[in-house]
């Protein structure tokens, strides 16, 4: 298992492990978050809660803009950052050793601090191609964003799931990925993230893009291939030029922590970020915040909450249960 965790890391990460979460016995107040690349809601909303969150908290805080998801859980399995932001279903692979990107190795050196907002899978392509269904992907060429990030992880499995297979996936940065999809040397984009993404966003507001929506059967076998999906709608006034709602699949974004994270600073930004949700959203137009209602908890992901978040969010009125907190 040491040996799995290892080659995980070192071929995600492309640097050396560092200590073990439990040979590390306090976290210096110099903290470092992993957020996303440029185009992405990560890398916005990170800076916002971040620069919150000191004003909070006495630390120090260092942003780590890595490819996203996968990416974040492994900076926070080898301690080379202490906070991070991640698309559920991710966390649940991590959690459970599922997903080609883990290995089998089961990642859970990680807690969940709080809810963020909705994530989902944004498809499309230009309006002069004939790409009009999920189907018409097949035997494509497409993009699915940074590596480790949501789409890079997800996209495939999902499409696979629906019985879609297209010829080739290439990784990339967003603004990259969509110039190619410009020059045709790309056939769609498939990006997974925060609805909708900055750089999504960008291109359609130039027009000539089609936005591509699942069926309902193609919903349903996602998510029973990918537990943490289910149902999602990218809104029609969410994305310049769309003339009605698109249907596709989505997950939570959350934040999580290192199980090593002390409680004090766990509480203090969880409580930072519920206390000024819609404000830190601001600069993601089209996403609000995740809605906390009863039910607000996905009781099946395996992911535990850290026992200060829980603390902190429980003062804001929000019950997490017992059973669900582990340090």
């Amino acid at each position: 298992m040491a040996r799995g965790r290892r080659a995980v890391l070192g071929a995600m990460m492309g640097a050396p492990l560092a200590a073990r979460a439990s040979d590390i016995t306090a976290i210096p107040l110099a903290i470092t978050m992993g957020t996303g690349q440029p185009g992405g809601g990560f890398s916005v909303y990170g800076q916002a809660w971040g620069q919150a969150a000191q004003k909070s908290a006495r630390m120090s805080l260092s942003y780590r803009a890595s490819g996203g998801s996968a990416a974040n859980v492994l900076l926070v399995e080898q301690n080379a950052a202490q906070l991070g932001l991640v698309v559920l279903a991710v966390a649940n692979q991590a959690w459970a050793g599922r997903g080609t990107w883990t290995s089998g190795v089961k990642l859970q050196g990680f807690r969940a601090l709080f809810p963020i907002c909705g994530a989902s899978l944004q498809i499309f392509a230009p309006a002069r191609s004939r790409i009009r269904r999920l189907r018409d992907l097949a035997g494509k060429v497409i993009g699915v964003g940074p590596a480790g990030g949501a789409g890079a992880v997800l996209a495939l499995p999902a499409l696979a799931a629906a019985g879609i297979r297209p010829r080739l996936a290439i990784e990339g940065l967003y603004g990259e990925q969509i110039d190619l999809l410009h020059r045709g040397r790309l056939d769609a984009c498939a990006f997974f993230g925060i609805t909708p993404l900055p750089a999504v966003r960008e291109a359609a507001a130039r027009g000539g893009f089609n936005l591509i929506g699942f069926a309902h059967d193609e919903i349903t076998a996602a998510a029973k291939a990918l537990p943490g999906i289910g149902a999602a709608v990218i809104g029609r006034h969410t994305l310049p030029h769309l003339s009605a709602p698109v249907a596709t699949i989505g997950s939570e974004a959350i934040a999580i922590g290192a199980v090593s994270l002390p409680g004090s600073i766990a509480g203090a930004v969880t409580t930072t970020a519920m206390l000024h949700r819609t404000e830190l959203l601001r600069g993601l137009p089209g996403s609000g915040p995740a809605r906390l209602g009863p039910d607000w908890i996905d009781r099946s992901s395996p992911v535990p909450f850290h026992p200060g978040a829980a603390a902190a969010l429980r003062k804001v009125g929000l019950g997490v249960p017992d059973a669900l907190i582990r340090g």
